[in-house]
């Protein structure tokens, strides 16, 4: 099995796990040159509910911040009408920004940020198939007990995937 990736999935739940889950992809990316998907599937949630996820995940000032410096992503901000895609586009975008701002040497640009509806399972396998994806990567949050949660949905993933899966410990960072 070859180290190198051409497209890597990254799956994000817009959780302190999966924002540590993504530093590592992006170090893999950079380390293969590989392209990288940001996917996040809505399932669904209120429209006030990702609002408020998103804020707490960032910050209130600091998302407000975000909202404003990215004007073509969240341009209906300004009048109050971000739409849950937007919010999630905007904090998937920011995870990138974030990342380069760590490394001034890296340029972040291969790139792609996906939302779509659906069962997580589903998207995730018909998204790792439909761009010819090389590895999924995935964030496990912190449990109660153990210091590491691996949920239903990737329980599900690693069962059912034909790639290679790669789960990050929300401690990773």
């Amino acid at each position: 099995m070859s180290n190198e990736y051409k497209t890597i999935l990254f799956t994000s739940n817009l959780s302190n796990a999966s924002r540590i889950a993504f530093k590592q992809a992006a170090m893999l990316a950079k380390q293969s040159d590989a392209k990288l998907i940001l996917l996040h599937i809505m399932e669904g949630q209120p429209s006030g509910s990702y609002e408020g996820y998103v804020s707490s995940l960032f910050g209130h000032d600091a998302w407000q911040k975000i909202v404003r410096n990215n004007r073509e992503e969240a341009k209906h901000a300004l009048v109050g009408k971000v739409t849950p895609k937007q919010m999630v586009r905007t904090a998937l975008s920011q995870f990138c920004k974030e990342n380069q701002d760590q490394d001034e040497d890296y340029e972040f640009s291969n790139y792609e940020i996906v939302v779509k509806n659906g069962e997580v399972v589903e998207v995730i396998l018909e998204q790792a198939v439909e761009n010819d994806c090389d590895l999924i990567v995935m964030g496990a949050s912190e449990g109660l007990l153990s210091g590491i949660s691996v949920g239903k949905n990737i329980k599900s993933i690693l069962k059912k995937s034909k790639i290679p899966v790669l789960v990050v410990p929300a401690t990773a960072g």
